[in-house]
């Protein structure tokens, strides 16, 4: 029993500006247990897949509103869409349930005696989102798709890149693919791994540090290298682990 890949957000190639819809698909995620089939590598469909255990879970409330993120970034608010959850089928990714949106970082103060000081905030999107399968092959084949399309989404975007990062992510993955780099706005960090039956990923983008371009000290508490680091070798793993004790729980 498969499903199509409907919609990814490529905030990679959208950048700071808003989101990439790529894919078509057309198909509903089946209910598990209908025909009553089995899958022979990730569980069977009565419930102990993780699309079996999670194709109702709430985005925030399974990913903790992306509070790490959050903290890590140093998330002011969420502007005047606040965080966005969203479950199976009812975000832009209909296979997935993800957390995030459009986000206000720290705010720069531009001193001006002749104009007046003027705030200016640094500004991000954030989407983390979790495809849960019935199965290892299926988790396996939507991966790849999806990483194909934002190879695609990247090469025909438009949009120029420096000091790229690209390849596979370091760790106990069955597959990952994550791409890094700076535009002449901001900064994009993309990830998509896969382990098992379950696909997650992280796609973040941020305007240039607003002290930065005025040519003084960052007021971001992060920079470009530290975000990619912790985004692939804390944030992923971690949110992997949390979300595999929450489906032994139930949630």
């Amino acid at each position: 029993m498969t499903r199509n890949l409907t919609f990814i957000r490529g905030l990679a190639v959208a950048g700071a500006a808003g989101l990439l819809l790529t894919g078509c698909g057309g198909n509903e995620p089946p209910v598990p247990g209908e025909n009553g089939t089995n899958n022979p590598d990730g569980g069977d469909s009565s419930g102990s897949s993780s699309y079996g255990v999670m194709a109702e879970w709430d985005g925030c409330e399974a990913l903790d509103d992306v509070q790490a993120v959050q903290d890590f970034m140093g998330v002011t608010d969420w502007g005047t869409n606040g965080i966005m959850s969203s479950d199976i089928p009812g975000g832009l990714d209909g296979e997935a349930f993800n957390c995030g949106g459009a986000a206000n970082l720290a705010v720069y103060l531009m001193e001006n005696e002749v104009t007046g000081d003027k705030e200016i905030p640094g500004t991000a999107n954030i989407d983390v989102g979790v495809a849960p399968w019935e199965s290892d092959s299926e988790a396996a084949e939507n991966f790849q798709e999806r990483v194909d399309q934002l190879k695609e989404a990247i090469e025909t975007g438009g949009t120029e890149y420096s000091n790229v990062q690209e390849g596979e992510i370091e760790g106990d993955w069955d597959g990952s693919y994550y791409y890094a780099g700076a535009s002449n706005t901001g900064f994009n960090a993309d990830a998509i791994a896969y382990k098992g039956d379950l696909v997650l990923y992280v796609f973040i983008d941020y305007t240039t540090d607003p002290a930065v371009q005025d040519g003084a000290d960052p007021v971001y508490p992060f920079t470009d290298e530290s975000i990619v680091d912790w985004m692939l070798n804390d944030y992923m793993p971690t949110t992997y682990s949390d979300l595999l004790a929450k489906k032994e729980s139930g949630l």
